[in-house]
């Protein structure tokens, strides 16, 4: 009988022992398991971690670029913006030339008195910015109608022989063309003074009465030579002129002035000069 039980019981222990050792390795495969899911769990941990940081990085860059989108876009509506305007003042702004209608006065060349004089001006731009002004190229016609009573003497050459001394009147008329420069200062928006120079061709034209005493048949008097008054029709003489003035802005197109030039010109009491007020409109 006790024979029968150790022989259960060793066949007993005979079939545990295995299932002992098998469970042992069933533990110990579940901790390397664990081991390794951990270890996995903490590298997507690192991983989400950097991926983080590099989204994070990702936002601030694109906060940054569209601010300088934004940044960019203010900068091209205003150049824009400056351009338009630029464009409506070039528009408004006139190309810098000038008329002027200019009335006045004429020291009369020849010793002739002080006459009316009027002339037409031209000026086209040459420089636009020169210093705080321009320069244009200018033309400038001017026509003066001027007078003076004469007391003749006699010559030998008279009519009447022992002809007592009369009086006459003699006119000029005096063309002059002006080819020169003109500066115009124009650091002020209303008040713009300005300088011209320049050579002059200058046409007196003999309109006295009685021509045949004057510049006609009859020799001239002393009295008109001694002047340098031109005899026959008249005389064309080169020169040289010289003036300034000032304007005054009405508006961007209009303006008034006054100026004064000297006219050179090399004959006996040849030189004059003119005086006006001044009406100019700018295109």
């Amino acid at each position: 009988m006790l024979s029968k039980h150790i022989f259960t019981y060793a066949l007993l222990l005979l079939f545990a022992l295995p299932l002992g050792f098998k469970s042992y390795d069933v533990h110990a495969a579940s901790d390397e398991q664990i081991q390794e899911l951990k270890r996995m769990i903490e590298e997507n941990r690192r991983e989400n971690e950097e991926n983080r940081r590099q989204n994070e990085l990702l936002s601030e860059k694109i906060k940054q670029l569209e601010a300088e989108k934004a940044a960019t876009q203010v900068h091209v509506q205003e150049s824009e913006a400056q351009m338009q305007e630029l464009a409506s003042n070039q528009a408004d702004k006139p190309l810098g030339a000038e008329f002027a209608l200019i009335i006045g006065a004429q020291s009369g060349p020849f010793k002739t008195g002080t006459g009316f004089y009027m002339a037409g001006e031209l000026g086209l731009p040459l420089y636009r910015t020169l210093g705080p002004g321009k320069l244009m190229g200018l033309i400038n016609i001017g026509w003066a109608k001027t007078d003076d009573d004469v007391t003749f003497e006699p010559t030998i050459n008279a009519v009447a022989p022992g002809a007592l001394p009369t009086q006459n009147s003699v006119t000029l008329d005096t063309v002059s063309i002006l080819l020169g420069l003109k500066y115009k200062v124009e650091a002020h928006h209303i008040v713009q003074p300005f300088l011209v120079a320049g050579p002059s061709f200058n046409i007196f034209l003999n309109k006295s009465d009685p021509g045949s005493q004057v510049g006609g048949i009859a020799p001239q008097p002393d009295k008109l030579q001694n002047r340098g008054y031109p005899s026959g029709q008249g005389s064309a003489e080169l020169g040289l002129a010289a003036g300034g003035g000032v304007d005054f802005n009405l508006t961007k197109k209009i303006f008034l002035g006054a100026e004064g030039r000297y006219n050179y010109v090399d004959r006996n009491n040849g030189s004059f000069g003119t005086y006006g007020g001044r009406l100019g409109f700018r295109f």
